[in-house]
């Protein structure tokens, strides 16, 4: 079963990426295919990429292109983010998509 905050290697228009998965558990147990977001090794100054290390080379998790890939797409699973930055992603996101109230 695919998790939360797992990274796997995914096939994405014919590349193999690394990528980290951000359905929710009950989402990705029932669903054919789950939300991620890529990890790229173009690494850009922007307040919403994290910086990450994987497999000996730094990178970024882009959350600004999270999509939704068949689960037939993930090739294997490479581990887990680290509890602390799998926070910092869930803080990026609720900003992203405005989850908590902000006024506006």
């Amino acid at each position: 079963m695919v998790k939360r905050g797992e990274v796997f290697l995914c096939e994405s228009h014919g590349t193999e990426k690394p990528c980290v998965i951000l359905s929710p558990d009950e989402m990705a147990e029932t669903m054919p295919y789950v939300l991620i977001a890529p990890i790229t090794t173009a690494e850009r100054n922007l307040p919403f990429r994290l910086g990450v290390k994987l497999r000996g080379k730094t990178g970024q998790i882009a959350p600004d292109m999270l999509h939704a890939v068949p689960k037939s797409d993930l090739i294997s699973r490479i581990g887990n983010l680290p509890e602390g930055l799998m926070n910092e992603l869930n803080q990026i996101l609720k900003e992203i998509f405005c989850y908590e109230s902000t006024g506006k």
